[in-house]
């Protein structure tokens, strides 16, 4: 009967993400300890609570509750379980974090919670704590960022490809010659690393007289990357062609500066999530494009994940990577920004 069940929890996984959207094939695996497959050697816990019936506790821990992309995750996380008049959700702000972070989940393993939705802020202080969670026997699902340590599910935008696809819009765009600012992530910053990885691969196969100026992080903040731009233009002046932020808050920093200094329009701009914003400032001209990804819909499936998971006796706890799904992204610039329609904004 386990065999039996294995196979068909493994395979209801499988088309759930699959349904949800597309696991990275060429890349199955990275230092995050994820795949995109991967539930072998999983064992099975016998669940006291019916999640139909029995009241069920969920939490949401962005990095920051303020930022848009963390209330659009939550907005489509509450939407889904609404289908559950049984489950509450509530959230938790470790306001930027980690040690608060792993301290709001400890402290809910510890109120005995039956599922937390994460976005980890470093995948190496969360590490603990989220095995505490799996071991106490709580799915945790992440989003967008998950830890080194394995767990039940981790649901990301694209981050490889999506920098692949901005490195060949900014080379095609120039010509395959020019020079090029990068304003990068927080330091060691799981989607930061594995972007500047994509932008980085074909940049060096496809574009070799394009130039890496220079390359420097303001962690994922606006003000410091319109600071660091300020710097960047001071620095090199008109000889900056192209600039790639590794999200939208900071493009929209780099577009700011450009602006103030008269340089609109003689710059490209990218950045990376689709945040109303970003759509904005390329409608607007003060940034060339962004990489959407619909946020709403990402938490949603994150919570489908969860889900399937509570309505199963599969024990997350005992999985050896985490499985992965990716979520469809749309490749935005003044070209078709209209399609992103006010529904589909966040």
């Amino acid at each position: 009967m386990k065999k039996f069940a294995k196979i068909l929890v493994s395979s209801l996984l499988a088309v759930t993400l699959a349904a949800c959207g597309s696991a990275n094939a060429d890349n199955s695996s990275d230092d995050s300890g994820t795949d995109a497959t991967s539930t072998s050697g999983v064992g099975f816990v016998e669940r006291t609570k019916n999640p139909y019936e029995d009241e069920m506790r969920f939490a949401w821990i962005p990095t920051n509750a303020t930022e848009a992309n963390a209330t659009a995750w939550g907005n489509g996380i509450r939407e889904e379980l609404s289908y559950w008049p049984n489950a509450t959700l509530n959230v938790f702000d470790p306001e930027r974090s980690a040690e608060q972070q792993a301290k709001i989940v400890s402290d809910l393993v510890a109120q005995g919670y039956d599922g937390i939705f994460l976005q980890t802020i470093n995948p190496d202080i969360l590490s603990a704590s989220v095995r505490e969670a799996e071991e106490a026997g709580i799915p945790v699902v992440c989003i967008n960022m998950g830890t080194t340590e394995p767990h039940a599910a981790l649901v990301s935008m694209t981050d490889f490809e999506a920098g692949q696809v901005i490195a060949r819009r900014i080379g095609d765009a120039l010509g395959g010659e020019g020079n090029v600012v990068i304003i990068e992530a927080t330091v060691g910053a799981v989607r930061g690393v594995r972007l500047q990885d994509g932008f980085m691969s074909v940049m060096q196969a496809e574009y070799p007289n394009i130039k890496i100026l220079d390359s420097q992080p303001a962690d994922w903040n606006m003000e410091k990357a319109q600071n660091l731009m300020n710097d960047y233009l001071t620095k090199y002046g008109d000889d900056i062609d192209a600039v790639f932020a590794h999200n939208d808050q900071m493009a929209e920093g780099a577009g700011m500066a450009v602006q103030n200094a008269g340089k609109q329009g003689d710059i490209i701009i990218w950045g990376a999530n689709g945040e109303r914003k970003a759509l904005e400032y390329i409608e607007d001209g003060i940034i060339t494009g962004t990489v959407y990804t619909n946020c709403k819909d990402q938490g949603k499936t994150a919570a489908r994940i969860m889900m399937l998971y509570l309505n199963s006796n599969l024990d997350t706890g005992s999985f050896t990577k985490t499985p992965v799904t990716k979520m469809p992204p749309i490749t935005v610039d003044a070209s078709n920004v209209d399609t992103i329609t006010e529904d589909m904004r966040w």
